[in-house]
């Protein structure tokens, strides 16, 4: 099984990276994504979820430690989703620039909330307002006077806020907040390991961006769901923080050991990893991606910006 680990943000230009690494790498027809990362573009995600799709027979993604929002959503085309103790995911939440501040992002959860809280309030206003002029007045004022006095008092507390909602604003919103929900229909489409109505879940119910979903929650979304295995643990205890917490300032993309492959799996493969060009080492070396093959040599390809 070829064993990738993918830590930082999920952004363009990064899911090039990605893929180009994995073409170079593949020995095997199933493999296992560790992926850390704080989320970021979906479009991006779903680029790398697709391309595993197709080239490998069964794709696995070991959550074992924090992976949020775009990383959700690569886990999503996954066949299989795996956790350690200490593994989490997180809401279907598209992160937004925030207006008029350059490189600040946002939750697009937020512009939701806002309309619930205000719908809350307004109507809450509305119904407080009815009951204190009803019970104040002993029965002499009408529900229909009540009601019209409560109308014009909400309208003036509430209207200038509604008024400074751009209507453009909250169209593109909530079109990003879909973007999420078509891109996890279409990757869940190759297994099937999503249950019922989990995309709706992922993407309209959970409170915050960081909402914790671990192993527990997680069974409630996915059919194929596990803990991780001992040589699994082992592999994400051997990598240490770059298993747990996510890189912010810079990507790491890895070719790790490979682990549960098959001789005649790599026999399969030898002709294939035979023709594929040499790989560009961090130290400058190029060495032939049929030397894992041949000899069983560990492979450790790293990319950071």
């Amino acid at each position: 099984m070829d064993v990738f680990l993918y830590n930082g943000e999920i952004k363009r230009s990064a899911d090039l990276r990605f893929i180009e690494l994995v073409n170079k790498e593949k020995r095997h027809n199933d493999c296992l994504i560790i992926i850390v990362t704080p989320g970021g573009d979906p479009d991006a995600a779903y680029k790398m979820a697709r391309y595993l799709q197709h080239r490998y027979t069964s794709y696995k993604v070991l959550i074992s430690g924090y992976c949020k929002s775009a990383g959700t959503l690569f886990a999503i085309g996954a066949d299989e989703v795996i956790f350690t103790p200490y593994g989490e995911l997180g809401p279907l939440d598209v992160q937004m620039a925030k207006t008029d501040q350059i490189a600040s992002l946002e939750s697009g959860l937020n512009i939701t909330e806002a309309f619930v809280t205000l719908e809350d309030r307004a109507r809450q206003t509305y119904q407080n307002v009815i009951t204190d002029i009803l019970s104040s007045s002993g029965g002499i004022v009408s529900f229909q006077t009540a009601s019209h006095a409560a109308t014009e008092i909400v309208t003036a507390l509430y209207g200038p806020i509604f008024g400074r909602i751009d209507p453009e604003e909250v169209g593109s919103r909530s079109r990003a907040m879909r973007i999420g929900e078509d891109y996890s229909h279409r990757l869940a489409e190759k297994w099937n390991n999503l249950k019922g109505d989990a995309v709706s879940t992922l993407s309209q119910t959970y409170s915050s961006h960081n909402f914790v979903i671990d192993y527990g929650e997680a069974q409630s979304l996915f059919n194929n769901v596990r803990l991780a295995t001992e040589e699994e643990m082992k592999l994400v205890i051997e990598l240490g923080s770059l298993a747990r917490h996510p890189q912010r300032s810079s990507l790491t993309i890895e070719k790790l050991r490979d682990i549960g492959a098959s001789n005649q799996e790599s026999e399969d493969n030898e002709q294939d990893t035979e023709q594929s060009p040499a790989t560009d080492r961090e130290d400058g070396n190029a060495d032939g991606l049929d030397s894992e093959a041949a000899g069983g040599a560990e492979s450790s390809t790293s990319i950071r910006d």
